[in-house]
């Protein structure tokens, strides 16, 4: 731990002490110069370094590094006085260009040394704490610019630098080793031809390819934002101790509130967003901050555009972006590690140097919103990047799984991406354990005793896609809520009869608090129809707007059950929230395809579920659904969220009665409330012949008074319906005995 800490101090220091003696001594436009001769100098110096890792075990070759640096910082020391100028050159290629080689293998030595299971616990601890030692680095190149010149942080810097050497030997001999196994193939992708030749990895894999690939746009990204935010600071300051003290309270501010992220939300990130998502925080945050740094122009918008992408980068990024090595082979992943978070980032840096010369030759006043516009489009590319890089780690991860060249303990992992990957590719062999089969050899992924030591959450997941009943039920009973993890997999268990039901009251317990997730289950077609449908009536318990644009999304599905519930679902819903906007247009237009059917379809549709009695939101009472077609009852249903509800009511059970005057004044109520090409399409399956254009005779406010005087008379006709309906099945029952 204390290793972690040192690094990242020492490298956090340097960083301030880099741009202070460069800004210091030479003109900062020649900023995107030195940065791409840096890259430059750094690929070099990762190419010599990918070749001595192949003769030189980590162990030997990372303190050696560490001990150079500080000959090489005491050097620079000694160059200050006679050559300032030079020396701001060689401590920016220095700082710049072995500083992230350092810290990568520092990382490669903790990923050898750790075990994934132990890994897993301490590369949150790890992160936190070098995060806290960087503050610390920042806070002593403070106090030091302050009290004795910016030239006195370099010796400092090598004393720091060989505690670092000596930190990193004593983790490489005394870590947890690997145990020994005997050989184990890797997945296909992974297979390069020569695990020698980081370059020959990266041709062959094309998930390695994505990885570079983020990186390198974030850190072109990054460059061109920190560009911006150095022109700002140096036309505010002025001399090289107070931009040292600057940047130094500045990258001890950014170090604070990595430390504050990664504590506060760093494992809930894991969790809640997925790895892509977390390693993808330092480019959303660049995106948003860029925006707003050219609506507030000046040091103080580029402050916090270039900061947000520095806090994130400290804390939520390295821990995202080192678990996505996890399914890698050691050999693969040591010759192309060092290039990927070293080479590919120094050329980013390069890439970003490139466009902010090449930008600078744009009018002086156009110069700072264009190179804010390039950060932004980078950080977009490598949302895009990150997409595909999700993709690559989950075929990756389950391909190792199921060849058993990766083993982890389901109770440790925390992000969210891992856990579903590993439980997809367990259930198939927990399926087929113990059949005797000469074709097909399915090893175990996940040791037993993982399985007896996962959190509850994982037991209740293994519950839900165990097809045992009595299990399922178990989770889905009625005295808790779901917890969130648990939603994506509770979904599903809708179209299996035995549970639907009480898969329905589960979810309904928690609608609310998931209408996005359940929304887009409802309108995904390649959702089962029994998903679909019974979802639909998940919604009928919520009160949100939010609720309510999901099921008209729903209204356009192709089934007519789906849409007959989700009309259902939105009347309970905005009879509960009187609040809810309903979008008149979109009703309507529901409305037209439903009648734009012809009369086979429309007397056809059935519905395959039962209507629920404890829902109000249809015009079918018991009587009604044994006579009325469905497809009727579901027009009028979307037709009460537009309109008056009573009216239509009354007007409904009018057009179920035999008495010509009644059904005639519901008829006339209809043809002035409807629009005319709605009523010229409903009227032939209500029995209503021609309508008459032009509009009823008298006002509606006549005919609605006199509907309203008729709704006793046709609750009297339908009650003795009834009775002659009852009366005519009881000879038959009679007969049938």
């Amino acid at each position: 731990m204390l290793c972690a800490a040192a690094v990242s101090g020492q490298f956090i220091a340097g960083k301030a002490t880099r741009d202070a003696l460069f800004l210091s001594y030479l003109d900062v436009t020649l900023l995107p110069i030195v940065v791409m001769a840096t890259s430059a100098f750094s690929i070099a110096l990762v190419a010599i370094g990918s070749k001595m890792l192949v003769r030189l075990t980590p162990v030997v070759f990372v303190p050696l590094a560490f001990a150079a640096n500080a000959v090489f910082l005491l050097a620079e020391w000694l160059l200050t006085p006679v050559a300032p100028a030079a020396a701001a050159w060689a401590v920016y290629l220095q700082i710049s260009g072995l500083g992230p080689m350092l810290g990568s293998g520092f990382w490669l030595i903790a990923s050898e040394r750790f075990d994934p299971h132990t890994a897993r616990q301490q590369f949150g601890h790890i992160t936190g704490l070098g995060t806290l030692g960087g503050l610390v680095g920042a806070l002593v190149a403070e106090r030091v610019a302050a009290l004795y010149g910016i030239t006195a942080m370099l010796p400092l810097l090598a004393v720091v630098n060989m505690v670092c050497a000596w930190q990193v030997r004593q983790l490489a001999m005394s870590g947890h080793r690997l145990p020994m196994r005997e050989k184990l193939d890797g997945a296909p992708e992974l297979a390069a031809e020569s695990p020698a030749s980081g370059l020959r990895v990266l041709a062959h894999t094309a998930y390695l390819r994505n990885l570079a690939a983020i990186v390198m746009l974030g850190t072109a990204g990054a460059t061109l934002a920190d560009y911006a935010f150095k022109v700002q600071a140096v036309g505010v300051l002025s001399g090289g101790d107070e931009l040292l003290r600057f940047f130094a309270i500045y990258y001890a501010a950014t170090s604070l509130l990595s430390f504050v992220v990664q504590s506060v939300i760093g494992a809930t990130a894991l969790q809640q967003l997925g790895l892509a998502l977390t390693t993808s925080t330092p480019s959303l945050a660049l995106l948003f901050g860029g925006i707003g740094a050219m609506f507030a122009p000046g040091l103080q918008g580029a402050l916090v555009a270039r900061g947000a992408e520095s806090v994130f980068r400290g804390s939520l990024f390295r821990t995202g972006y080192e678990i996505f090595y996890t399914p890698v082979p050691s050999a693969e992943k040591r010759a192309a590690k060092s290039i990927i978070d070293v080479g590919f980032d120094r050329l980013g840096d390069a890439v970003g140097g490139g466009l902010v010369r090449l930008l600078l030759l744009l009018p002086a006043a156009r110069q700072y919103s264009a190179i804010l516009i390039g950060a932004i489009a980078c950080s977009a590319a490598a949302l895009v990047v990150a997409r595909r890089l999700n993709r690559g780690y989950i075929e990756t991860l389950e391909r190792n799984l199921l060849n058993r060249a990766l083993e982890l303990d389901l109770s440790d992992v925390e992000d969210v991406t891992t856990r579903t990957v590993m439980l997809r590719t367990l259930q198939p062999t927990l399926a087929l354990e113990g059949h005797d089969t000469t074709t097909t050899t399915i090893t175990r992924t996940v040791r037993s005793d993982a399985l007896q030591s996962a959190d509850p959450e994982i037991k209740e997941i293994l519950a839900l896609r165990s097809r045992d009943r009595d299990r399922v039920a178990a989770v889905l009973r009625d005295d808790i809520a779901l917890p969130s993890t648990l939603i994506s997999h509770v979904i599903p268990l809708l179209a299996w009869d035995p549970v639907a039901e009480e898969a329905v009251r589960a979810l309904r317990r928690v609608a609310e608090e998931h209408v996005g997730e359940l929304t887009d289950a409802l309108i995904d077609p390649n959702q089962p129809f029994a998903v679909r449908r019974r979802l639909a009536r998940v919604f009928s318990v919520c009160v949100s707007q939010r609720a309510v644009d999901g099921l008209l999304l729903g209204l356009e599905d192709l089934r007519f059950e789906v849409r007959f519930q989700c009309g259902r679902s939105l009347g309970a819903v905005t009879a509960k929230n009187g609040l809810i906007k309903v979008n008149d247009q979109r009703v309507f237009d529901a409305v037209r395809r439903e009648v734009a059917v012809g009369r086979p379809v429309w007397e056809s549709q059935r519905l395959l579920d039962q209507i629920e009695q404890q829902d109000n939101a249809s015009f079918a009472d018991e009587f009604l659904k044994d006579r009325a077609d469905q497809s009727l009852a579901h027009v009028f249903t979307l037709l009460s969220l537009v309109l008056p509800a009573a009216p239509l009511q009354v007007s409904y059970r009018g057009l179920h009665t035999d008495d010509p005057i009644l059904r005639g004044t519901a008829l006339e109520y209809l043809e002035g409330v409807l629009p005319p090409d709605i009523r010229e399409r409903l009227w032939p399956f209500v029995g209503g012949g021609t309508p008459v254009h032009g509009g009823p005779a008298r006002s509606r406010e006549a005919i609605l008074e006199e509907l309203m005087r008729s709704n006793a008379s046709i609750m009297l006709n339908l009650e003795e319906l009834r009775r002659h309906a009852r009366a005519k099945r009881r000879p038959d029952v009679a007969a049938g005995a």
